[in-house]
């Protein structure tokens, strides 16, 4: 216990450092029910995949989500962990205490034992996942569809599909209300088109990456805030037949709160790629200083769908413009548009974008701060 203790003292001077000045914990409680329930079950959340047809004619489709113990019941680490986090982010009793609150960072708290067997229903078609779901509850798979099976299934005309998971052995239908169960979609990605790649935070969602104590108060006690026109111009590109990925590097925790956001502002439906997270002690450090893994979702999906050509649009708040240049490097036919929205608090200077501009002369590199500017200056790639 004393060894424990030192650990956490540790930690709490560490994330003291972060905050910039000192906390009194005592005034800072997270009040949540405790107590054990002994009717525990097993809930689930289906993630949005994609599949694409291979060479021999066959769907190959996606299925992902995550399974939990609920009632979520914290040990005390985690809630240790909880009131260091609202000792980072200065919170106030009544912003830890708000639903809001709760429902962002509990999902960071849950867990799934013993783990599940996962069951896939796509149609009429069931499959078993080949391996249990992970300790953290993350299951992932890719499964063989025929095209005829495809194509026979409903919504496979627009290009989207859906499909439900399951605990093995709960029987249920699609759309049907039960906590052991879960629906999701699949869009369905042609060989060649136009995928717009589309980072979230800043771009077009207020954020404020750059600024710590913001960014933790816009992503666990604010309501999320669109940036202004990017809805409608997605829903522009969208109409002309674009495909659309989101790729943040925020944890894949996020994904429930920030599915909710994008279907209120009516953003486009397009797959979701988010980052692996695992809660450990060092929840802070990593959520805040390390949000890496766009690169790598990038590049799998060009290599996955070949054919395709992208338009990348990021923001100037992080890394987003090396990233993009990486890329447009290493995928020079792929990538024909690189579109960083220019925050006031974060311009781009001179040097830096030029080096960007002259490392990919194969693509169109602009610039822009509102949403109705990237429309006009994208549209010719939509001409060509």
């Amino acid at each position: 216990m004393a060894q424990l203790c030192d650990i956490i003292s540790k930690r709490r001077e560490i994330l003291f450092a972060l905050a910039g000045k000192s906390f009194n914990y005592s005034n800072h409680r997270f009040p949540i029910d405790t107590r054990v329930s002994f009717r525990s079950t097993i809930r689930m959340s289906a993630y949005p995949g994609y599949g694409f047809q291979l060479p021999d004619g066959r769907w190959s489709v996606g299925v992902s989500g995550v399974a939990w113990k609920s009632p979520v019941v914290l040990n005390r680490r985690q809630k240790m962990l909880i009131n260091m986090l609202g000792g980072v982010m200065q919170a106030t009793e009544q912003e830890m205490a708000s639903e809001l609150f709760r429902a962002r960072v509990t999902p960071f708290m849950t867990k799934c034992k013993p783990r599940p067997r996962i069951l896939v229903n796509v149609g009429t078609h069931q499959f078993e996942f080949e391996k249990r779901a992970k300790r953290s509850g993350r299951f992932e798979q890719r499964f063989l569809l025929d095209d005829d099976q495809v194509q026979s299934l409903p919504g496979a005309e627009t290009g989207t599909i859906e499909y439900s998971i399951s605990v093995a052995g709960d029987k249920f239908s699609i759309g049907e209300k039960n906590e052991l169960s879960a629906s999701g979609h699949i869009c369905l990605i042609p060989r060649t088109g136009i995928s717009i790649v589309s980072d979230i935070d800043d771009t077009i969602k207020h954020t404020c990456v750059g600024n710590r104590h913001e960014l933790l108060h816009n992503t666990f006690v604010r309501e999320f805030r669109s940036v202004p026109e990017m809805a409608e111009v997605y829903q522009h590109w969208a109409a002309l037949g674009s495909s659309f990925h989101y790729v943040s590097a925020s944890p894949w925790q996020m994904f429930e709160s920030l599915n909710q956001w994008r279907m209120h502002e009516q953003f486009p439906m397009g797959t979701v790629h988010l980052r692996n997270f695992r809660l450990r002690d060092q929840l802070l450090k990593k959520v805040i200083l390390h949000r890496k893994g766009k690169r790598s979702a990038i590049q799998k999906l060009i290599r996955t769908l070949p054919r395709r050509r992208y338009i990348l649009i990021g923001d100037s708040g992080e890394k987003d413009p090396e990233i993009y240049r990486k890329i447009s490097r290493k995928f020079p036919s792929n990538i024909v548009g690189l579109f960083i929205r220019e925050l006031p608090e974060h311009p781009i200077a001179p040097e830096r974008w030029q080096k960007i501009c002259d490392d990919v002369p194969g693509a169109i590199c602009e610039r822009f701060t509102a949403g109705k500017e990237l429309q006009e200056k994208v549209a010719c790639l939509f001409e060509s």
